[in-house]
């Protein structure tokens, strides 16, 4: 609360200086020095930045350089002996021999610079770490200064303008003094603490100067011993295999020819193309696509109506695995073509039915017969009235939702899939009873489907 308050009674005081209003007072022997530490902390945030840097490097070298002898030797044994490359490709029998050597070269090799590394951590970054926390106590120092700076030349400026004030009442007196005793500590503190950073400084500069130069050349010394065994040991793996003394341009060429048209081949492979989605592969295999039923159920008997009336789909809209409908049932002409063929001729010709029987016109007891016979042909034609509607069954609880866990990060390969990070949890929308296969799952408001196996049940 005290550095607060100090900071609230400096806030006016800055606020004019910065518009011209207030005298600042400067002392250029100090501004120098500051500068020059200015400098010597971007320098050695540099040095720390660039030493990291370098240490980083290695280790990612050393890390992609084993991986890609590892995949190489893998891709050169694929089933051990059984596919028998060399005798297949005697042009590449040196690459699939050299293979096992370079990935136990880059092995040993990491193993060798790995304390050179270790060596750089203790013996210039931990340093350098040590004299940037010096530096960040001498730079609180600098802000201290800066701060009784500013209350000297706040007391100041407010003495001189009571000073030279004509008319003084006597509240301007007791101010007078009071300020003439602000002012004497001020200027005290400011003295003490600017000749004391004066002294100190331009022996702090030169033994930092002293401190980062062995600093820099060990760290020089130590890059140049780490290329010399990188040097070292792949030109004792490359001897009497490779000829290291070509130059970039002769190895692209050489790559080239070598390579012939196999990137042509590898670019008409099927496994490197992707027609459809995951989503729209998922649905195929379900049985979801538009105009076909799902998999597991019936058509109703409106559908099959339905399907009968309407005109056939064109055969783009029906997936190739999908079961072909059953063929129609034989039209009439068909049942009398058949039976024209297969039923002998009849002997004779059948009798004539005989005509429908007509009753005779009557009086009175005709017409009400008549009136009747119409009422129920009417009645017949009107139909029964339609049965009251049933009462709506209750619903069935819905199924409690299921939660998975991921186990990895799963980024999008197409539209329809669900992309999600290690520890989400995903509420599985549809699965099947296999983890090698593809769900259906929601998180976030987006829903796609995942692979199986990159979950565990929550």
């Amino acid at each position: 609360m005290k550095g607060f308050a100090k900071a609230i009674k400096r806030t006016p005081h800055l606020v004019t200086t910065k518009v011209g209003m207030s005298k600042k007072s400067t002392d250029p022997e100090f501004d120098d020095y500051q500068r020059n530490f200015a400098i010597l902390e971007t320098a050695v945030e540099k040095f720390l930045k660039d030493t990291r840097a370098f240490t980083d490097a290695v280790n990612s070298l050393f890390t992609s350089g084993t991986s890609y002898a590892q995949h190489f030797a893998t891709i050169y044994h694929p089933i051990g002996t059984e596919y028998d490359l060399q005798s297949k490709h005697p042009e590449s029998t040196e690459t699939i021999k050299n293979v096992d050597g370079f990935h136990g070269a880059l092995e040993e090799l990491r193993s060798t610079i790995f304390p050179e590394l270790e060596l750089i951590d203790s013996r210039v970054v931990g340093p350098l770490k040590e004299f940037q926390g010096v530096m960040k106590t001498i730079r609180k120092m600098i802000t201290k200064r800066d701060h009784k700076l500013v209350d000297y030349d706040r007391f100041n400026n407010s003495l001189i303008k009571l000073r030279d004030k004509k008319e003084k009442s006597l509240s301007d007196e007791k101010n007078l003094f009071k300020l003439e005793q602000d002012f004497e500590v001020a200027s005290n503190e400011y003295d003490y603490i600017n000749t004391a950073m004066k002294q100190d400084m331009p022996r702090f500069m030169v033994l930092a100067t002293r401190f980062i130069d062995p600093l820099f050349h060990s760290f020089f010394y130590m890059q140049l011993n780490i290329f010399y065994m990188l040097l070292e040991k792949l030109n004792e793996f490359a001897e009497g295999k490779y000829d290291v003394s070509v130059t970039p341009a002769q190895i692209a060429q050489e790559y080239d020819d070598k390579r012939s048209d196999a990137w042509h081949v590898i670019e008409e492979l099927n496994i490197t193309k992707r027609i459809i989605s995951t989503s729209k592969m998922l649905a195929n295999q379900r049985g979801l696509s538009p105009g076909a039923p799902s998999l597991g159920r019936s058509p109703s008997a409106s559908s099959t109506s339905t399907s009968r009336t309407m005109p056939p789909s064109s055969a783009s809209a029906t997936p190739s695995f999908s079961k072909k409908p059953p063929p129609p049932p034989p039209s009439a002409s068909s049942y009398k073509s058949t039976f024209t063929k297969t039923s002998p001729p009849p002997s004779a010709p059948a009798p004539a039915a005989p005509p429908p029987y007509t009753p005779p016109a009557t009086s009175s007891s005709g017409g009400v017969a008549a009136a009747a016979a119409a009422f129920n042909a009417a009645a017949a034609k009107r139909g029964p009235p339609p049965p009251p509607p049933l009462k709506p069954k209750p619903k069935p609880a819905a199924p409690a939702p299921q939660y998975v866990v991921a186990l990895y990060d799963f980024d999008a390969q197409a539209d329809g899939d669900l992309d999600f990070k290690a520890g989400d949890r995903i509420e599985v929308v549809e699965r099947t009873g296999s983890s090698e296969d593809w769900w259906t799952g929601r998180v976030g408001g987006r829903q796609g489907v995942f692979p199986g196996n990159y979950v565990q049940d929550a």
